[in-house]
């Protein structure tokens, strides 16, 4: 058995599912916050796993583990606003939407309102002053300074990662995958001209996309599972299939 070739396969089913998920949440007529909230983490998980899975086809390994660093950050993200929002549902929910907010005014100010209204009816420059001051009333100066650095957490990547247990996966694939985000690190390629064995490559290889695989899979699949669950989208059996799945291919002592 070829672990890499049965992992790509469990995360197109994956994606499979993740669709049916978007799909139901889509559906729904209950709309809420929390729901709108969840469906845009279950749509950027599935879209991201889909651009994952592409990838992989195409051969271009190394380049997904850019989009898995993504998947990994945005389970994190999901993870904090479940923590969050068992504490105060309502605050946690309007603190995302004003996170997202600053960050859509700062992208525009950093291209000094480029472009816009262009798109009719679309925000002033007013609009977005007046927006801005009014999320800045609801915060202190300095949880204010912490939102506009690292969103709606206020807290850095790896504080997250320690507050929502995936301090071990993000000693090893985080900052791993991080290099492939920059164009500092030419590495995997210096070392395909023949200075390595190609066996040991291939080892190399194999090793690294497992990883990447898995961290995928992990990342769609409890995002999708709460998200499933939460909101009575009924692919309980399917989310299980694919973990149970995933668990006994870890557990194979097969490469």
């Amino acid at each position: 058995m070829d672990k890499v070739a049965e992992l790509q396969l469990i995360c197109k089913e994956m994606y499979a599912v993740c669709e049916k998920l978007c799909d139901s949440l889509r559906k729904k007529t209950d709309i809420g916050v929390s729901l709108k909230i969840a469906h845009a983490f279950v749509l950027k998980a599935t879209r991201t796993l889909k651009a994952v899975n592409i990838l992989f086809g195409e051969g271009l390994c190394e380049q997904a583990q850019a989009l898995v660093r993504i998947l990994f950050e945005l389970r994190l993200n999901f993870d904090c606003f479940l923590n969050m929002a068992s504490k105060d549902h309502k605050s946690t929910c309007l603190r995302i939407i004003d996170a997202m907010l600053l960050e859509k005014i700062k992208q525009q100010k950093a291209s000094n309102f480029a472009g816009l209204g262009m798109i009719p009816d679309s925000p002033t420059i007013a609009d977005f002053e007046k927006s801005e001051k009014e999320i800045a009333s609801r915060y202190s100066e300095d949880d204010l300074k912490k939102i506009r650095k690292y969103g709606f957490t206020g807290l850095p990547i790896e504080q997250r990662a320690i507050l929502t247990g995936h301090d071990e996966a993000y000693n090893i694939v985080y900052r791993n995958f991080s290099r492939n985000i920059h164009s500092t690190d030419y590495v995997e390629h210096y070392m395909l001209q023949g200075y390595f064995d190609l066996e040991k490559m291939h080892d190399y290889h194999k090793s690294r996309d497992i990883v990447t695989l898995y961290t995928a899979l992990f990342s769609t699949g409890g995002i999708a599972q709460f998200a499933n669950l939460a909101f009575d989208c009924g692919l309980d059996a399917e989310i299980k299939a694919i973990g149970l799945r995933q668990e006994k291919l870890k557990n194979l002592n097969v490469t």
